[in-house]
């Protein structure tokens, strides 16, 4: 009897050892893998934005003083005092930031005329009464006239400290330093030669002989000189990325030279400011 439960014994045991592995991975522990996290974007354009601004120079930056030089003078001025100017900035934190611009300045134009004060070289065809056409040299009068111009580019880099924010207005305070290009252009005792044709006969008629000649004496001089500006104003958020500002600027090219009128003498002077009241807008890029 013994023998038998001993053999029964060992059956048993070889039949359910083949299960032994496979009842010890049904109690193994769960494995577990941790999700993946959440895709974030980069913001590329964080804390930059875009700018443009128009302007308008109320002080008027070239002097002139006009004189009244006689019934056959007569004086014009063609002046453009708006400002433009395009950027980028970057806002450090929420109460610096900083701007890199470049603009357009004030222009200036302006001319004075003498009627019929000068006189013109040029030449006349006659015909000699034997069916020849010579020419002939003439002279005619002519008007006289003394021009002037200026203008200007900008490159500055400015800051600004926006000063909190108040009902959606934040008002500010800045300045910039940059280069400035200015260039004038004079022309005195410029010459108004006009020609005239010639008649039916072929006859008559006036011809300039160097109309080149006529531009008078002229001198022009264009260089980078140093500039800065100070400056305020308040901004207004209109929408997440856009924001409106109106400010006042005070900018100065002590350097620069420019023509001006002194009463009827065109002159150099050295030194342009002017203040400015400007309307800008700003699309932050993020």
């Amino acid at each position: 009897m013994i023998s038998r439960s001993r053999i029964a014994s060992a059956l048993a045991a070889i039949i359910l050892l083949p299960m032994t592995p496979a009842l010890a991975a049904d109690y193994d522990p769960p494995i577990y893998v941790d999700q993946a996290p959440d895709y974030q974007p980069v913001e590329v354009g964080s804390g930059w934005y875009l700018r443009g601004d128009v302007g308008y120079a109320f002080s008027h930056p070239f002097e002139h003083r006009e004189v009244s030089s006689g019934p056959l003078n007569s004086f014009s001025d063609e002046a453009s005092l708006f400002t433009g100017s395009i950027g980028m900035g970057y806002h450090i934190n929420d109460y610096l930031r900083v701007e890199l611009n470049g603009g357009i300045l004030p222009t200036d134009k302006f001319k004075e005329s003498a009627k019929l004060a000068a006189t013109c070289n040029g030449h006349t065809l006659v015909d000699d009464g034997f069916g020849t056409i010579n020419s002939v040299a003439a002279t005619q009068a002519c008007d006289l006239t003394d021009n002037a111009s200026n203008k200007g580019y900008s490159i500055m880099a400015n800051g600004y400290v926006d000063l909190g924010t108040y009902v959606g207005i934040t008002p500010y305070l800045g300045g910039g330093i940059g280069l400035a290009y200015n260039k004038y252009y004079r022309s005195i005792g410029a010459r108004d030669c006009i020609e005239v044709a010639p008649n039916s006969a072929g006859t008559g008629g006036f011809t300039c002989d160097d109309p080149a000649g006529y531009e008078g004496q002229t001198d022009t001089e264009g260089k980078f000189n140093f500039a800065y500006s100070i400056g305020g104003g308040l901004s207004y958020q209109v929408t997440k990325n856009v924001s409106v500002d109106l400010g006042y600027e005070y900018f100065s090219v002590p350097g620069a030279k420019y023509v001006a009128y002194d009463g009827g003498a065109f002159n150099i002077h050295k030194g342009i400011d002017y203040q400015t009241v400007k309307l800008g807008l700003r699309y932050d890029l993020w």
